[in-house]
């Protein structure tokens, strides 16, 4: 009766989804703290949307559809959410205003994250040593490190030039997902140390 596939991964990953519109919702909003905590939920729910889609017997199919649906939520929730966030955390109209070179930072790091997800469908991960691999960065990586620098942000707010920081952790991040280089593959412990650190740092910014 409905177009795609149901199943717990893929709601998993539409859930992941609309963590990140309710993130824009409330960035719009002048929310900060809330913006972050739900753009944070969302790449946990990134991280287990693949862990339970490989827990499942999924038919070929499936995995693909799963596969093609998990890229383009990551677009959405890695690629433009953070953008969003950091329009607001800077100030839209300071932006659109007086500097151009913010536009110009957040499409480069919107383009290399899209670069890296099409890189990643295309070739996935890689085997050394036994051990899986990613090429570049995953974009996921964002869902812990944004909120990790605003937090710093936030604490710091007397001696960080914050723009600086902000601008810079774009750039990196937009560098780290393009280049060539291998980034182990999430597994075992990982699972435990991110919802613990996105617990952590709800605690702050809930307290912010």
């Amino acid at each position: 009766m409905f177009l795609g596939v149901y199943n717990l991964p893929n709601l998993i990953t539409i859930i992941g989804l609309s963590l990140s519109v309710w993130a824009c919702y409330f960035s719009f909003n002048n929310n900060l703290n809330l913006a972050v905590i739900f753009f944070m939920y969302s790449g946990i729910c990134d991280l287990f949307d693949g862990y339970a889609a490989r827990k499942l017997k999924l038919t070929d199919d499936q995995k693909e559809f799963g596969a093609q649906l998990d890229s383009i939520v990551d677009m959405v929730s890695f690629g433009i959410t953070p953008v969003v966030i950091a329009f607001q955390f800077l100030g839209v109209g300071t932006i659109l205003k007086d500097n151009m070179l913010d536009l110009v930072i957040f499409s480069l790091y919107a383009c290399c994250a899209a670069m890296r997800l099409a890189y990643f469908n295309v070739y996935g991960t890689k085997k050394i040593a036994g051990k899986s691999y990613f090429t570049g960065l995953p974009v996921t990586s964002s869902a812990l490190i944004f909120p990790l620098v605003y937090a710093l942000i936030v604490l710091f707010w007397f001696i960080s030039p914050h723009m600086v920081v902000v601008r810079a952790t774009f750039l990196i991040l937009a560098f780290m997902f393009v280049i060539k280089i291998p980034i182990p593959k999430p597994q075992g412990i990982f699972y435990v140390i991110f919802p613990l650190l996105a617990i952590f740092v709800t605690i702050f910014w809930l307290l912010a």
